[in-house]
């Protein structure tokens, strides 16, 4: 039987993985129009990390049980 799939991680550094993969499709692309769409694509991806840099804490944050 086969095991399921990892839930995907929705962090931060996996919007940047996936903006940085479109980059390198966009490279490969010839048709301007779909360059830069996948362009804005991958803008997106890396303004998403930026905010969610912004709303969580930082990975080695633990929180007063206060």
């Amino acid at each position: 039987m086969e095991e399921p799939a990892a839930a995907p991680r929705l962090d931060s550094q996996h919007y940047r993985e996936l903006a940085s993969k479109l980059r390198d499709i966009a490279r490969q692309c010839r048709f301007p129009g779909a360059r830069q769409e996948i362009l804005d694509l991958a803008s997106r991806y890396e303004r998403r990390a930026n905010h969610l840099d912004t709303r969580s804490p930082p990975d080695d944050f633990t929180q007063d049980p206060c």
